[in-house]
């Protein structure tokens, strides 16, 4: 299938959006045609979905966040891309029977409770009503049946299944938050680390070295005295390049050890905060999860140098992670409480960095003398 976009001349209203028109390829007869007019409405659909294009007035329009998706065309995919599409498809909604789910969080925990589902059954993430534990429980019951059964339970037909199978589980892959193995899926361990293939014997190697991984990395409670012990951290914080003479390596990794010391120092200090709040204490992979009463606390800790690419990217490290986490880590802990999303910096971030976090959803504290303190003032949770 081949479509190009058409951009008009722009308009000179609020914002200058541009208009978007999908265009087919006429070369290929009307049969052609009619798939072509099909993809198209399911590309459509699924922009809308994304909040890339605005179907509300007689045109469709272009969203900022689709102006910035078409800026991508043709480039390379890079960390800031990763950003923005798993950004965009974390927050994409479903709306059914007036209530409305995640479907790419739904899809990232139903890997997590059923690893090697195929790529087919995980068209049940759209299936899901909301994004509660029994909504869960139910599509996890759905994926062991025979595929013919599962549409004949739920009620849609092969088309629309073969639709609904090929476009999240294929976002997910390519952003590296899932390892595909044949047709099955099992969850990355960090997401956009593991780099996807179609060549079965680097698969497979991943795949030995995720089970390495993630073996060594399950959620344990701990306490303020063995929470943040030397080496956490370590993965998120920036690492010396390879190519440094003897002496700059040496200083790099001197500065290295420098920056986790004080990660984990942070990671303490607020831990005691939380302990004092009456909250219990977990880790790894995550920095804090600290569940009390009807919430949860999930936090990541980024240490700063000081230089805006360096905030940057903690920025959008503490985003993927967060999110990443929420998605599938922290629901056996968690249970049915609400979780709250806090990035904890070293000092003070940018006013930037802080609106764009809180438009995600996420909390940004920084310590402060031996406090810690938000644009607010004293988190509510401390």
């Amino acid at each position: 299938l081949r479509f190009r976009f058409a951009t008009p001349a722009v308009s000179h209203g609020a914002g200058d959006n541009y208009a978007l028109t999908i265009k087919p390829d006429h070369s290929m007869g009307a049969a052609h045609n009619q798939g072509h007019q099909t993809a198209a409405r399911g590309l459509r659909e699924l922009y809308r979905h994304l909040g890339l294009i605005d179907e509300t007035g007689e045109t469709l329009e272009l969203t900022p966040l689709g102006s910035q998706a078409a800026s991508y065309a043709d480039v390379r995919l890079d960390d800031d891309q990763r950003t923005f599409w798993r950004t965009a498809l974390t927050n994409m909604t479903h709306d059914g029977d007036g209530a409305t789910s995640h479907p790419y969080q739904v899809l990232l925990r139903l890997v997590a409770r059923r690893p090697g589902i195929t790529r087919a059954k995980c068209a049940l993430a759209l299936e899901a009503k909301n994004d509660s534990p029994e909504e869960l429980d139910r599509i996890a019951e759905l994926s062991d049946l025979e595929e013919d059964q599962i549409r004949h339970q739920i009620g849609v037909s092969q088309s629309n299944w073969n639709n609904a199978k090929k476009m999240l589980p294929r976002f997910a892959e390519q952003l590296g938050d899932v390892i595909k193995t044949g047709q099955s899926f099992k969850l990355a361990q960090t997401p956009g680390h593991v780099a996807p293939t179609r060549d079965k014997s680097v698969a497979a190697s991943s795949e030995d070295e995720e089970k390495k991984t993630r073996a060594k990395r399950n959620p344990r409670k701990v306490t303020t005295d063995t929470i943040g012990q030397a080496g956490t951290g370590e993965e998120s914080e920036p690492a010396p390049p390879p190519d440094l003479d003897p002496e700059k390596m040496a200083a790099a990794i001197a500065a290295r050890a420098d920056r986790v010391k004080r990660h984990n120092l942070i990671v303490k200090a607020l831990a005691g905060k939380l302990v004092e709040a009456g909250c219990e204490l977990y880790e790894d992979p995550f920095d804090i999860l600290a569940p009390h009463d009807d919430r949860a606390i999930l936090v990541e800790v980024k240490t700063l140098d000081g230089s805006e690419p360096d905030e940057r990217d903690r920025v959008r490290d503490a985003l993927s992670q967060i999110l990443y986490y929420e998605a599938f880590v922290t629901e056996p802990l968690v249970g049915g409480r609400d979780i709250v999303r806090v990035a904890c910096f070293e000092h003070r971030p940018s006013d930037d960095h802080i609106g764009f976090l809180e438009n995600q959803g996420i909390e940004t504290v920084w310590k402060d003398g031996e406090e810690f303190t938000s644009k607010a003032g004293t988190p509510d949770w401390l």
